[in-house]
């Protein structure tokens, strides 16, 4: 008697190896097993029919094969209910940063004409040789700060919002760098910090952005948060 054993395997084995996948490759893979099910049985040999035990088995198969089609489906809805849940998490917490004071890592400061501009950098190594360079927005150099020798680590420093001739500048967003060397002249990586106060937040494309000033930090670069 003939067999359709082989054949309809071979697609139960393709859908338990399946990952989830889109409704319209689903309902193709289900009329395929159904489409050869039913040539085969259109087709057979009089002579040599389907044995009824056998027949049985691929409706099993089928029954399988089915479950297997829904499981998939249901395991698609559930990562995208928690794909959507994760991004409310997010986007609450973003929202609720606005007027907290934050410290990420970034290379703008804030200068208000009033308080200082407090930051931090993170040495990855000892060095003999500290500079911090301040910048305006147009990338005019407007201060140098000479450290000298600084230890591998987390240091904390503040700027007075002056040039290097004692002069006050006016209140903006100031770009800082760090460059540090060894006592053989070779760099040292260096990290800024920067902290300030949220004025807003806005999701798009880009991701979740927290805004200080005119100044936009990604959430995931955030590194602590205070009240004030």
């Amino acid at each position: 008697m003939m067999s359709l054993i082989a054949p309809i395997e071979a697609i139960r084995n393709q859908a338990l190896q399946a990952t989830p996948a889109a409704p319209g490759s689903q309902t193709l893979d289900k009329e395929a097993f159904l489409r050869l099910l039913v040539t085969q049985l259109r087709y057979q040999d009089p002579t040599n029919p389907l044995d009824s035990r056998e027949f049985a088995v691929q409706l099993a198969q089928f029954s399988t094969v089915e479950q297997l089609i829904e499981i998939n489906k249901a395991l698609t809805a559930q990562n995208d209910a928690y794909g959507a849940l994760a991004q409310g998490i997010h986007n609450s917490v973003a929202a609720g940063l606005v007027g907290k004071v934050i410290e990420a890592e970034g290379s703008r400061i804030r200068w208000t004409g009033e308080q200082a501009a407090a930051f931090r950098f993170v040495l990855d190594g000892n060095a003999q040789q500290v500079s911090v360079q301040i910048r305006n927005e147009s990338g005019q150099l407007v201060r140098t700060i000479q450290l000298g020798p600084q230890a591998a680590g987390e240091h904390e420093l503040s700027w007075d919002g002056r040039d290097d001739s004692g002069k006050s500048l006016p209140a903006g967003t100031y770009i800082l760098e760090v460059t540090a060397t060894n006592a053989e002249g070779d760099p040292i990586a260096a990290r800024t910090m920067v902290r300030g106060r949220v004025d807003r937040v806005t999701f798009g494309p880009e991701g979740i952005l927290l805004w200080i000033g005119t100044y936009a930090i990604p959430l995931q670069n955030v590194r602590g948060v205070t009240s004030a």
